[in-house]
């Protein structure tokens, strides 16, 4: 993994969410066109908190934070926002999760219960893919807006960097860092159209956000210190329907080394989960003692439909960070 958000230490939500995508939206039987090319959208919103009240620790996470997050913007606290909006016209042949990883929408999540390390070679992996993908577009959607009950926001449109003749065109990013994105809530979506798609409307529900979150005895607001070898209990409220398994919630948690190596692990949104001892260890974070970033992060994806797009969906990711010393036990 190579996180790609904003913020200090809050930042690194943007990251969780920017991963290769074991999670793209499923087309229906007819979601090609007599063509041959599918056109996908992925939207995500993304809110990321700072719960540190640790200066020193805060100001690490400034320098490892900018390092592993080139877009960064730096406060000592706070939250992070971003939104983005992307429509993809490809072959319907075309890997659709190699696809989202080229053009920096990827999603990846280990099954509810298990746990994966990550690294940021792992971006450097999938570009050796490109020429099976074929010309990848994305597609001008004219003016796009994102609406909640309490504002609307106009998303910037910005053109791609060139990827040789592989990627081109026109995608859609939130103005600033620092937009207020509520949770729960209900989020609407719509565009003015243009010459390549259809003018749409799409809504979906954003969560709430994680509250009440502790790593042991400690909460994660203090700081937290971790024991190598030793598995670390994570706690936080859940989610009403998780039990009886109405939840469409996925809450997973990263532990990030200054190194940029991570451990990733994802629960059912029960209020509670364990970090194996396994993995909190110098042979996935590096050296230790180490300073780390523990984020915690509840994620929904809602699939959308609207003219023009064969298969859309909407991921909302919203966490709350902070920081964890990795001590040999």
């Amino acid at each position: 993994m190579r996180p790609n958000g904003a913020l200090s230490i809050a930042c690194l939500v943007l990251a969780g969410a920017a991963l290769v995508g074991c999670s793209a939206p499923v087309a229906g039987d007819d979601a090609a066109d007599a063509s041959g090319v599918v056109t996908q959208g992925v939207v995500r919103v993304e809110r990321a908190i700072n719960l540190s009240r640790d200066d020193a620790w805060t100001t690490s996470a400034v320098e490892l934070d900018e390092a592993a997050l080139p877009s960064a913007a730096v406060e000592r606290s706070g939250s992070v926002t971003n939104v983005s909006a992307k429509f993809m016209r490809l072959s319907s042949a075309a890997d659709s999760e190699l696809a989202e990883r080229v053009v920096g929408s990827p999603f990846d999540l280990p099954s509810a219960g298990s746990c994966m390390v990550l690294s940021p070679a792992d971006d450097e992996t999938a570009t050796s893919s490109l020429s099976s993908l074929g010309p990848i577009e994305l597609l001008d959607a004219g003016d796009v807006t994102m609406k909640t009950d309490s504002a609307a926001m106009p998303l910037a449109a910005r053109a791609f960097p060139d990827v040789g003749d592989l990627v081109f065109g026109v995608f859609y990013t939130s103005r600033d860092a620092t937009s207020d994105l509520p949770a729960p809530a209900r989020y609407v979506f719509e565009s003015s159209g243009s010459g390549l798609l259809d003018r749409f409307s799409f809504e979906a529900d954003a969560p709430a956000g994680p509250e009440e979150v502790r790593v042991g005895d400690a909460d994660l607001a203090d700081g937290v210190e971790l024991d190598a070898g030793v598995g670390a209990v994570v706690q936080w409220r859940a989610d009403e329907g998780a039990e009886d398994g109405r939840s469409r919630d996925v809450i997973y948690v990263d532990v990030t080394s200054t190194r940029g190596a991570a451990v990733r692990c994802a629960f059912k949104d029960t209020g509670r989960g364990v970090i194996p001892g396994s993995l909190l260890d110098p042979s996935t974070l590096g050296p230790l003692p180490a300073i780390a970033t523990l984020a915690v992060h509840r994620t929904r994806q809602v699939p959308f439909s609207a003219s023009g797009i064969d298969l859309g969906e909407v991921r909302f990711d919203l966490s709350v960070v902070g920081r964890a010393r990795i001590a040999a036990h």
